[in-house]
C-alpha cells in the first residue's frame, strides 16, 4: 500500500496534523475548554463556505474565520451568570447553522465543496502536505521556546499576572496558534478528526501520564500513531480514514483510564510491604 502516492501523502498529513493538534489541544484539555476545538473547527468551515460563495480561496477564508474566532474567544469577557461552555455552545451552534445556510445559498455546491469543508484525507496534494509539515515544525519550535509561558497562563493566570507576565498576550498567542493549526487541518482531515485530535489524544495522555512533560509527549505520540494507523486500517478494510482514526482515538481514552488506574493501584515491582507494627511483638 505504501507505493501508492496518495497513501504516502495521507500519512504525511496525518503525522503533521496529529502532532501539532494533539500538542496544542493539551492546553485546551487542561483549561477545560475542550469545546473550543469544536468551535474553531466549525468556524473554519464557515470561513471556507463564505469564501466559496464569493469565489475566493477557501483556505484563506478558513484561516481568517478560525483565527478571528480564536482571538475573539480569548478576548471576550464571560458574564458571571453563565459558564465558558455556554459561550462555546452558542458559538458552535451559530457556526454550524451558518455553514449549512451558506452552503444552501451557494450555487452548485456539491460533493467537492463538502470534501473541501469536511476533509478528504486521501486527496491531500503535495503542496498541502508540505504546508502542514512546515506549520507543524513551526508550532513545535514555538512550543519549545514558549511552552513554559503557555503552561503558566494555562495553570495559574492570576499568579502569572502577579509575576509580571502579560497573560492576555500569551493567552491570545496560544489561541492564535490553535486557531491556525485547526484551520490548516480541517480541510485535509475533516472537522471531526480535527476536533478529536485536539481533545481525545490529550485526554488519554492526561489519564495515563503523571508529569506534564510526559503528557505532552504521549499526546503527540498518540495523535501521530493513531491517525496513521487509521489510514492503514481504512485502506485494508475499505473504511473512510477520518472516522476510522477517530474511532481509534476514542478507544484510547478508556484504555488510558485503565492504565492510569493500574498505575495508581497496583504496587510497583520491588516495593516492600509495610513493616509490621513493633507494638505487636
Amino acid at each position: 500500500m505504501f507505493e501508492q502516492t496518495f497513501i504516502r501523502l495521507a500519512l504525511i498529513a496525518s503525522v503533521a496534523t496529529g502532532a501539532m493538534l494533539s500538542v496544542m489541544g493539551t492546553y485546551l484539555v487542561i483549561r477545560r475548554v475542550v469545546f473550543m476545538g469544536l468551535v474553531l473547527a466549525s468556524a473554519a468551515t464557515v470561513g471556507a463556505a463564505g469564501a466559496q460563495l464569493f469565489n475566493w480561496p477557501p483556505e484563506l477564508g478558513s484561516i481568517a474565520a478560525s483565527v478571528a474566532t480564536a482571538l475573539g474567544l480569548g478576548a471576550i469577557q464571560r458574564p458571571r451568570r453563565i459558564s465558558a461552555e455556554s459561550i462555546m455552545g452558542w458559538a458552535y451552534a451559530t457556526a454550524s447553522a451558518a455553514t449549512v445556510l451558506i452552503l444552501a445559498g451557494t450555487p452548485g455546491a456539491g460533493l467537492d465543496e463538502l470534501h473541501l469543508l469536511y476533509g478528504n484525507l486521501l486527496a491531500v496534494s503535495v503542496s498541502h502536505a508540505v504546508g502542514l509539515v512546515v506549520l507543524a515544525l513551526v508550532i513545535g519550535l514555538l512550543q519549545i521556546l514558549f511552552g513554559r509561558r503557555f503552561l503558566l497562563v494555562t495553570f495559574d493566570p492570576e499568579a502569572a499576572q502577579v509575576a509580571g507576565v502579560n497573560t492576555t498576550f500569551w493567552s491570545l498567542s496560544m489561541n492564535l496558534l490553535i486557531g491556525i493549526a485547526t484551520a490548516a487541518a480541517v480541510h485535509e482531515i475533516g472537522a471531526l478528526l480535527t476536533f478529536s485530535l485536539l481533545t481525545l489524544a490529550p485526554t488519554a495522555s492526561l489519564l495515563a501520564m503523571r508529569s506534564i512533560r510526559s503528557t505532552f509527549g504521549m499526546s503527540a505520540a498518540l495523535g501521530v500513531v493513531l491517525a496513521c494507523l487509521g489510514v492503514v486500517v481504512s485502506f485494508h478494510l475499505d473504511w473512510p480514514p477520518g472516522p476510522t482514526s477517530v474511532a481509534l482515538l476514542a478507544v484510547s481514552v478508556p484504555l488510558a483510564a485503565v492504565v492510569g488506574w493500574l498505575r495508581d493501584t497496583v504496587p510497583k515491582i520491588g516495593d516492600k510491604p509495610d513493616a509490621p507494627d513493633s507494638a505487636a511483638h
